[in-house]
């Protein structure tokens, strides 16, 4: 038989088993319940594909599986959970994040001189580590006497606080210009000898031309205005933030969280895992730690407790709305869908993933930028002799990767608990999601997503009709990966090897 022809006949046997298995769940369970259970594997659904597309597209496009996705996921609940209570921290750590960046990403523009050094053989190795200790020195320095717990604990008081009439009763003062303009400016210096270090002064093992250094130079440039910007106007941000319709503060959030992956995600790719791609297995050791890493920090600055987002004025305001439209125009909390009530916000989840596996799907078939990408994983010697830097291709993959993450752990926190924790479950519940739809597919990461959320909301809708444990569900997501590795071991979406 031609392989198109049983992939057709295979593909339509899916298609009536998934047909069969909704009419018997919705015989058995009728039309509301079916509906609400329908609607929340929905929900889960969109969530676990907000984590697996990231985990999905950096292992398919980079062969890194990224241990500390789990960690980014809940990085970015906080972040936008920060920004919509109270954004004191998110202003006051701008500058020095955009520094230590903008100092980073010089690497590029300076790479090409570096090489041409003519330098022993010792020097070589002995310049890198003598920057790496030096930039070490001047991170030490540029926080000292920061007080960077005091500028956490602001959206922490501000959650347990009524700010009735006055919301800008909990801004923290930030510390005077004239005291703080030397932290970013040692920042910088610091993220330029990590650059250095880097670039590996004197080896001439690879090659990088000189042209386009403008072009090469732009994000430095950008993040340097940022900086200036951010500096000063680090108090008065926070203001104008707080006195903004709570929506649009919400969409704010939702930036600076994406935003924020994006920048973290290139800064982690460019300085820890760029220098261990030719010992993949160091890298799995190393995201682990970060993940470690990330959630003892995360228990440092805001404490081990679970803090609930409030949800923004378009999905909070009291009443039912029968429509979509009678929900846009009042902001109801629920909304009615063929007779069952259903919280608005969960159907912004639900139209959150479908919308980002949308704009994946256009990045990585119908762009030029997603051409480049799959070139370069098939073939980078061919795409590096093109003039493409291959390099930096792989740091957007990542950057994009762990972006989505963090977009994910902001969509979750107005209607999940935000706890340094958060992120361990559905970093798991990722890896099960890309196993079962194929190691590297972002179309099986989606379908495999809805699968595992309708497996999950179902089991939990049988657990507790026939007074199951709920682990019996819980386990409903491992009993789905089971029965579909049996069936295909690559994966619904995943290539034979």
């Amino acid at each position: 038989m031609k392989p198109k022809r049983k992939k057709l006949i295979t593909t339509l046997l899916v298609a009536v088993a998934v047909i069969a298995v909704i009419a018997g769940l919705y015989l058995y369970a009728g039309k509301e319940p079916f509906i609400r259970t329908t609607l929340s594997g929905l929900t889960l659904g969109s969530l676990f594909f907000m984590v697996a597309a990231g985990l999905s597209l950096i292992f398919g496009l980079m062969d890194v599986l990224n241990f500390a996705h789990g960690a980014l996921f809940m990085l970015g609940a906080y972040m936008g959970w920060q920004l919509y209570t109270n954004p004191t921290f998110i202003f006051g750590m701008l500058p020095t994040v955009t520094a230590f960046t903008c100092g980073v990403l010089v690497s590029p523009v300076i790479k090409p001189f570096l090489i041409r050094w003519e330098l022993p053989e010792q020097w070589q190795k002995t310049l890198p580590k003598i920057a790496y200790v030096l930039a070490i020195v001047l991170l030490i320095l540029a926080f000292l006497n920061f007080n960077i717990m005091e500028l956490a604990s602001t959206a922490m008081v501000a959650a347990t606080t009524t700010m009735v009439g006055n919301p800008l009763a909990e801004i923290t003062p930030q510390e005077p210009l004239a005291q703080f303009w030397y932290r970013p400016v040692l920042l910088i210096i610091s993220g330029l000898l990590v650059a250095f270090a880097s670039s590996k002064p004197g080896v001439k093992t690879e090659f990088a031309p000189k042209e386009d250094l403008l072009k090469k130079a732009v994000p430095s440039i950008l993040l340097f205005a940022l900086t200036i910007i951010a500096t000063l106007f680090r108090e008065s941000a926070p203001i104008a933030i707080l006195l903004m319709n709570g929506n649009l503060r919400f969409l704010i959030a939702i930036f600076v969280a994406v935003a924020f992956g994006f920048m973290f995600g290139a800064l982690i790719e460019i300085t820890l895992i760029r220098p261990l791609y030719v010992r993949p297995f160091f890298i799995v050791l190393m995201t682990l730690g970060l993940s470690f890493v990330i959630r003892e920090l995360v228990q440092l600055l805001w404490d081990p407790l679970a803090y609930q987002m409030v949800r923004p004025p378009l999905f909070a305001q009291s009443g039912k709305a029968a429509s979509l439209l009678e929900w846009l125009q009042n902001g109801n909390a629920t909304i009615n869908i063929s007779g069952v009530t259903f919280p608005t916000y969960r159907l912004f989840v639900i139209l959150l993933g479908f919308l980002m596996f949308v704009i994946v799907t256009i990045i990585m078939t119908k762009s030029r930028l997603g051409m480049i990408i799959r070139a370069g994983v098939q073939d980078p010697q061919m795409v590096e002799a093109l003039g493409i830097n291959v390099k930096r291709v792989f740091t957007f993959v990542f950057a994009f990767g762990v972006a989505l993450a963090t977009l994910g752990g902001i969509g979750a926190g107005p209607f999940l608990p935000i706890q340094p924790l958060m992120g361990d479950q559905f970093q798991m519940l990722g890896f099960i999601t890309v196993v079962i739809g194929g190691m590297g597919s972002y179309v099986g990461a989606f379908v495999g997503a809805i699968i595992l959320g309708m497996g999950r909301a179902f089991g939990d809708y049988f657990a507790l009709k026939l007074s199951l444990s709920p682990a019996v569900s819980e386990a409903s997501t491992v009993i789905i990966m089971v029965i579909v590795l049996l069936i295909k071991p690559q994966g619904l979406f995943g290539k034979k090897e």
